[in-house]
């Protein structure tokens, strides 16, 4: 199963003033296992970030997404 990471989009920075807007969060399950997308009660698509110190939920519109390990990848070609 890929990994991913993600960060805030430009434009959103200012909802999470918890998140440095330049950095890059690995997205986690919600738990072992899970497969599929989660949403809230609005329909709207929920991305869980792991911090240094806990875990945050954010819209997965306000994110850009990479797959983990693709900029070392990119890197070494």
């Amino acid at each position: 199963m890929a990994r991913y990471e993600a960060r805030i989009k430009d434009q959103h920075r200012r909802e999470y003033p918890e998140l440095k807007w330049n950095a890059w969060y690995e997205v986690k399950p919600l738990w072992p296992g899970m497969r599929k997308r989660t949403t809230n009660l609005s329909g709207e698509r929920l991305a869980r970030l792991k911090t240094a110190h806990d875990f945050i939920m954010v819209r997965a519109a306000h994110l850009e997404f990479r797959e983990l390990g693709s900029t070392q990848q990119a890197e070494a070609s």
